[in-house]
Formats: C-alpha cells, structure tokens, sequence
C-alpha cells in the first residue's frame, strides 16, 4: 500500500508540476461534470496605492529597471512615451480578451496616472497588439510566450526590421511606436498575462528583477497581473519630474523627492539592502527551468542555483525559488526528492510572505496532492484553503482548478456530494479561463479523482 501511494504521490507531482497537457487516462474514475459551464472571469479591481518598503530600496530598483535590459546591457537615457497612448488591439474577436484589456488599461489610467486609451484603429495609436498564430511567434521567438519590440507597428513589419537597430532598445531614447505580439491559441489568463506584462514593459521597465518578489517584473513568473508595486513603477516613469533623455544621474538626483511625494509608506523605513544576485545563480536557474539541456543537466543546474545562494547568503525568496525549481526538475528525475524540495520552496515563502501570498500556494499545491494520496485530508485542506485565498488575489485561474478540483475531492470522500459537485463546477469554471484546451481540464480532473487512496476492505 505504502509503495502505491508513494507512486500515485509521484505521479500526482510530475502532473502538476507540468504546465503542459495531461494525459487523458490517468485515472478510471470518471468525472460527470460537463465542460460547457461558463467561463468564470476576474471582476475589475483596483489594487491598493502605496507600497510598504524602504524608498531607498525602490529607487535603486527603479533604476535597476529604467536604466538596464534584461541581457545586461546598460541603457544610457530614460525612455518613455512623451504623448497621450493610443493602444488598439488588432486580429482578436474575443469579447474576453478586449474586456481584459478594458480592465487593465483602466487600472493604468487610475493606478499608475498614465495618460492612456483604447483605440479602434492601429494606424491612430502608439502602442498596437496583435494577435498571431503560436507557431508563427515561436518560430521567432522560441522562448517567449509574448513578445514588445519598439519603433514598429505591425508583424509584418517586425519580420522585415527585426534584425536591424529600428527594433533595439538600447537606441531609443524616446518611445513613440511599439508593438506587442500574442498568441491567439492560447487560454484566455495567457492573454491576460501577456498583456499586464507586455504593455507595462511598452511603457516603463524593460528589465527583470529576481530579488523583487511581489512584482510582474520578475522572471519567476509567480505574479501574472500587474501589482501595487508594478503601478508605483509607472507612476515613478510618468512623474513630471521625468522627462525622456535624463540620464542616470539625473533621475538618481530627483527621485528620493519624488518617491516621497508617491510613496510615503516608504519614507523612513529600514532599507533591506537585498544582494544582487550573482550571474551564476541567474544562469543556474535559467538553465534549470530552460527548455534547452536534459533532465540531469537542468537537475545539476539547479542544484548550482541553490548552491550559489546558499553561498553568497542569499537566504530570501530566491533560496526558496531556487528549491521550487529543482523539486520541478526533480518531478520527472526523483519524484521522493521533488517532495523533499517543494517542502523547503514551501517553508521559506511561508516564513517570508504567509500562508495566502500566491509563491506559498504555488508551492502548497504539491504538497496538498500529496497529503491527498497519502489520505492525509484534513491536512490537505489545511494546504488548500489559504492558498485559494491567494490564488483569488493573484488571479490565477489554472490554480484555482486544481486547487479547487482537490477540495471536492475531500468532500466528495466525507459523502458531501452536492458541495463537491457546486466545488468542481465552479473548478471548471476557472479552468475554462485558466487552461486553452479541454481535454486538460477533463485530464486534470481524473488525475485529481484518483488521488486519495481508496479505503481498503475488510473480510467480515
């Protein structure tokens, strides 16, 4: 029994872990839930102003952000739209997709002060999106889900210039044109996605911070909506103070002034001053998540990321992140060791963020499957309730259909047969946004029914 558990258990994580599509014969239970209940949707919301950290820290984040790409290479002005923003979405029939973009500029306009509006036509606007094919986007971009590239408009237009200095950063010193391309085949949260990261990356930063933990500018991909900090970020580019062309010295000299002025949670308080981390812990992790190298050479390059951080005492979220990317390669490679590692990712952002912060939930998803196959259920719930909590802040609807799926399970076991069918209706509800095809949700489903070990029966 034990050895069964344990399989199931290591099954449990290799599935979801893996954002790909699940097989769709996982379990011989089957899941009497239709899919055609409707899409569950994200209610507009306004994020809370302010954000409670040292101005020291932020502005030498921000220019971390302004001033650096992502590569490296160092940027010598300021850059930023100088005009009212016209942004138009081209190649999308989806109501879902344009009432997200509604949503979200909103949000720029209220939270973050930008001068900014929707567009019908791309030949009026500054910024257009358009939507593509996924074949198309990753023939070009095979790492990317989305991709922005300055001074152009259109793809047609990208595919032309893209190996030229028209679509290079680093030249610009003004912005006036840019085009943000999406895949058209995917859920509609991916959308979203690429749209809170794409246009916030259109206007402001153009540069990933991993010692930035509550932050769509962060390459771990935990927060998927723009945040209270991300808005301050824009505020911070589209102050008056700024203009485009300052250069570094010019910002660094006004910003402890303006930060005052649009932070003032942040005055006084105790800059936390956190390292830097070294390139070798960055390439180690890119590396390990990369989709590039086997099993053992992404397993060894995590390894070195938990090493390094460990070493140079990176002792924050990044040790913890640096767990969770390991215990995800370690799905496939050691199942008995991904548990291992998911419990550290778990007790780290436990200690720095609480139990309803979407990296805790993250990382609590694992281990709720595995106290389910374990038949360890009250412990389970005790994985799952906060962390809906948090996957509700972060809007994230793939996590809530698992997370969801699994506490009807749980009452589905007690004989609560009307909650666990309202649970997992609404399970797929999230999934219908969360996940682009069908035959996941109905995989996931059966993969999570068969989890909790079946109660053994007694000869009487």
């Amino acid at each position: 029994m034990k050895l069964k558990r344990a399989i199931t258990s290591a099954l449990a994580v290799i599935l979801l872990a893996s954002c790909s599509e699940l097989p769709t014969s996982v379990s011989k239970r089957t899941v009497p839930e239709q899919l055609d209940l409707a899409m569950r949707l994200f209610p507009a919301r306004t994020m809370p102003d302010g954000v409670s950290r040292s101005n020291a820290d932020i502005s030498e984040e921000f220019i971390d952000y302004a001033f650096s790409l992502e590569s490296g290479q160092n940027l010598t002005w300021l850059s930023r739209f100088e005009v009212p923003v016209g942004v138009a979405l081209i190649n999308s029939a989806s109501q879902v997709i344009s009432r997200d973009l509604d949503h979200l500029i909103a949000r720029l306009q209220n939270e973050a002060g930008v001068t900014i509006r929707r567009l019908d036509s791309p030949l009026a606007a500054n910024i257009v999106i358009e939507m593509i094919p996924k074949r198309q986007l990753l023939r070009t971009a095979p790492n990317a889900a989305c991709i922005v590239v300055p001074r152009i408009s259109s793809w047609a237009e990208f595919r032309q210039s893209r190996f030229n200095r028209r679509s290079d950063w680093a030249s610009l010193r003004e912005r006036k044109r840019v085009a943000i391309f999406i895949p058209m085949d995917v859920s509609a949260q991916d959308v979203r996605d690429c749209l809170h990261e794409e246009l916030a990356q259109a206007l402001g930063p153009l540069n990933d911070l991993y010692r930035v933990p509550d932050s769509v500018y962060n390459d771990d991909n935990f927060h998927i909506i723009l945040t209270s900090y991300d808005m301050l970020m824009l505020r911070i580019f589209y102050a008056p103070e700024l203009r485009s062309g300052m250069t570094k010295r010019e910002v660094v000299a006004v910003l402890p002034d303006l930060l005052r002025r649009l932070n003032p949670e942040g005055v006084g308080l105790i800059p936390r001053q956190l390292k830097k981390a070294p390139k070798a812990w960055t390439r180690s992790i890119e590396a390990a998540l990369g989709a590039r190298g086997n099993i053992e050479a992404r397993y060894f390059a995590a390894t070195k990321a938990i090493r390094v951080a460990e070493r140079v005492g990176i002792n924050d979220h990044r040790l913890g992140f640096s767990y969770y990317a390991r215990a995800r390669v370690n799905a496939v490679r050691d199942p008995r060791k991904a548990a291992e590692d998911y419990k550290r990712a778990y007790a780290n952002f436990l200690q720095a963020f609480g139990p309803h912060d979407i990296h805790t939930a993250r990382a609590a998803l694992h281990l709720a499957s595995l106290s389910l196959s374990e038949g360890e259920l009250d412990q389970a719930l005790k994985y799952i309730e906060p962390s809906l909590v948090g996957a509700k802040n972060a809007q994230n609807g793939r996590l809530l259909l698992s997370l969801l799926a699994m506490k009807a399970e749980v009452y589905q076991h007690e004989g609560l047969v009307a909650k666990a069918k309202a649970i997992r209706q609404e399970a797929i509800g999230w999934g219908q946004y969360g996940v682009y095809k069908p035959t996941e949700i109905t995989a996931r489903l059966k993969l999570i029914a068969g989890l909790i070990p079946k109660t053994p029966q007694t000869e009487g």
